[in-house]
């Protein structure tokens, strides 16, 4: 016989035993899943009880300079978009969300992340040690800042960022970033936006390179074949129009000039399915892991079914796009033999008494294209810089390889970019310059990029 009193209690039981293992399911879920992300929120009050608590950690470039000291920023706007900022009202940016944990001491060994957490006296985060050259920075800084724009410098067979400039910029040093975030929040030039990598822009002619390669990794004849461009090409009816006819051009020459005709018929005759495929092998559609926010580079796989959508795509155009740092990754990848390296800003974490903790390590991202080809477009670029539209990114003695481009938009005048890398025969820096509405990629843009790549390779970039 059942007795109802007993039955009401094991009905109790059950149901706060299920109760507690709703609970117990619900914080495994919070702290696995969900741990990382609620302890980087800046809503979170924990980190900045143990930041009240701990010296923050420096953030130096890679000769040692300091380039963040606590929450003070000496360069003001060089570095905002790198290190960003940390401020109990607008929250963390930067590497200083990025590192945060590894800033406050919250990482590394059981007794430094206890000190931290607790606050003991004389506690202090890890130091990060940047792939950044201040000097170099400085320098892309000065050139780039009378502009809107991005430049970026790396070394091609590391990953390694030398310099990450985005103009313009912001002082991110507290009282001013606070005092005038109405201004700056709302600023029509966005000098919040880090348009090296965040910013999506099409590449005009600077894509012909990635245009070539996929060409010559379909048809290794290519090289002997020609095309006559009369400065004009139809396309279902429509008339692509060139800056000029150029006449009897091989891939070589073609390049030197940027024959939109010839690059677009050659988008034509690679076809939507490879030249697809081919964009896919330089990493158009795929996410990029890198220390700061990425704008991921889309793949409109749908506009390239259509032949116009196909042709413009090869000479950089229509719904093609890229950021800075992706383009400058393109053009190292052809430099380093089609090997496109994972790039990075951090190079050390350092504990408080300088010893090591943690080294980055190059690393392949991915294979572009085969070594024989990017040897093909490289000695083309050669002749874009030696006799082409490049020549303004001449630097005696040395051989650069590089590409302009001079990007139509709705918006104004053409954005002026240019991607290089020196020296050609053994890179050892590959260069982004992008100006917004700058026009001629080889007026504006390369005489930057030269700069740069001479400050690279003589000071030891």
């Amino acid at each position: 016989m059942n007795d109802p009193l007993r039955d009401t209690i094991n009905k109790y039981r059950y149901f706060i035993a299920g109760c507690f293992l709703l609970l117990s399911l619900y914080l495994i879920y919070i702290v696995a899943a969900r741990g990382d992300s609620l302890s980087r929120s800046s809503a979170n009050p924990r980190p900045w009880i143990v930041e009240s608590r701990v010296l923050r950690g420096g953030i130096y470039d890679r000769q040692g300079e300091a380039l963040a000291v606590g929450t003070t920023y000496p360069f003001g706007p060089l570095y905002a978009h790198i290190i960003g900022y940390d401020s109990r009202r607008l929250g963390k940016t930067g590497l200083e969300k990025a590192y945060d944990a590894e800033l406050l001491g919250l990482k590394g060994s059981l007794v430094k992340r206890l000190s931290a957490h607790w606050g003991i006296k004389g506690t202090r985060g890890n130091d990060l040690y940047l792939t950044i050259d201040n000097r170099l920075q400085q320098r892309a800084w000065d050139l780039l800042s009378p502009y809107t724009g991005a430049a970026v410098v790396l070394n091609p067979k590391t990953g390694e960022i030398l310099a990450l400039v985005s103009t313009p910029s912001f002082d991110p040093n507290l009282q001013s970033l606070e005092s005038q975030w109405d201004r700056i929040s709302t600023d029509s030039g966005h000098p919040l936006l880090d348009r090296a990598t965040q910013g999506l822009y099409p590449p005009g002619s600077t894509m012909k390179i990635v245009t070539a390669s996929i060409g010559l990794g379909k048809d290794p004849g290519l090289l002997k074949e020609t095309y006559d461009c009369t400065g004009e090409i139809t396309i279902q009816g429509r008339v692509l129009h060139d800056l000029a006819a150029h006449g009897v051009v091989d891939l070589d020459s073609a390049l030197a000039v940027s024959c939109d005709t010839y690059f677009a018929h050659l988008g034509l005759s690679i076809g939507a399915e490879d030249f697809t495929k081919g964009l896919e092998s330089f990493g158009w559609g795929d996410p990029l892991a890198f220390d700061l926010p990425v704008s991921q580079v889309p793949l409109y796989q749908k506009s390239l079914q259509d032949p116009n959508g196909l042709a413009e795509s090869a000479i950089g155009q229509g719904r093609i796009l890229a950021t800075p740092l992706y383009m400058a990754l393109v053009a190292g990848a052809i430099g380093n033999g089609g090997v496109m390296m994972q790039p990075y800003l951090v190079q050390e974490i350092r504990d408080p008494d300088r010893g090591v903790v943690w080294t980055a390590r190059p690393r392949v991202r991915r294979k572009v294209t085969a070594p024989q080809v990017a040897d093909q477009v490289k000695q083309a670029m050669v002749g874009v810089v030696n006799s082409g539209t490049g020549t303004a990114a001449v630097i005696p003695g040395l051989e650069v390889a590089g590409k302009t481009g001079s990007a139509e938009n709705p918006g104004g005048a053409p954005h002026a970019w240019f991607v290089a890398f020196a020296p050609a025969g053994d890179p050892q820096v590959a260069v982004c310059v992008m100006v917004e509405h700058g026009g001629e990629g080889g007026q504006v843009a390369a005489p930057i990029a030269r700069q740069l790549i001479q400050l690279a390779l003589t000071q030891g970039g």
